[in-house]
């Protein structure tokens, strides 16, 4: 008898939520968020938000970057790197205020030239750093669904390395719509939780 994968089935579940949700009730609610996420003490003394650029099925980030760039904060955004020791994996590249002038990706996203400076981890390590963190699925003490890439697993482990070895704070925060919590999200090892999670009802 076949196991039913719990990630997989919980991913299929929250993609078919996201794809369902009207765009102006979603764009609501991503404002909502966006408003909680500022409130955070961890936003207000944090030097830097790193960000992402929303994809279809993504809560709406656009408010967040262009509050984050007004108040003054380095914003950064993800972008996708590759080596022969360590794979796929992502960085973080500051935006400039003319990052709509990007090339766009597949999903018409603005995506960081690959000669454009990324942040390194000493610079990321030293400084107060707020992670606005995506995912599928959250749950209340922090457990985090993503895409099944690990990405964001292997850098906030990274990170998080960093900000103890260089003296600054890293605070990951997910951020995502209040129909994306669930009891308890599927984990496994080397998956990373994060401090927080905040949707347009507030901290979760």
């Amino acid at each position: 008898m076949d196991t039913i994968d719990p990630k997989k089935a919980l991913r299929q579940r929250m993609k078919a939520l996201l794809a369902g949700m009207d765009r102006s009730d979603a764009a609501q609610r991503s404002l909502g968020a966006t408003g909680h996420f500022r409130a955070l003490p961890g936003y207000a003394t944090a030097d830097i938000v790193l960000a992402f650029l929303s994809m279809p099925g993504e809560i709406g980030t656009e408010a967040l970057v262009e509050a984050a760039l007004a108040d003054g904060k380095v914003v950064a955004v993800p972008r996708m790197e590759r080596s022969s020791e360590d794979g796929d994996y992502i960085v973080f590249v500051p935006l400039p205020r003319e990052y709509r002038s990007w090339p766009l990706d597949r999903y018409g996203i603005p995506e960081p030239p690959v000669d454009t400076p990324a942040l390194g981890p000493g610079e990321l390590g030293a400084a107060k750093v707020i992670v606005a963190t995506p995912g599928l699925a959250f749950d209340r003490r922090g457990g985090r669904l993503g895409r099944g890439k690990g990405y964001y697993d292997r850098f906030l482990s990274q990170a998080r390395e960093a900000a103890a070895r260089h003296g600054g704070s890293l605070l990951a925060c997910g951020l995502c719509y209040a129909l994306q919590l669930v009891d308890e999200v599927p984990t496994s090892g080397g998956d990373q939780r994060v401090d927080m999670v905040v949707t347009e009802n507030g901290r979760a």
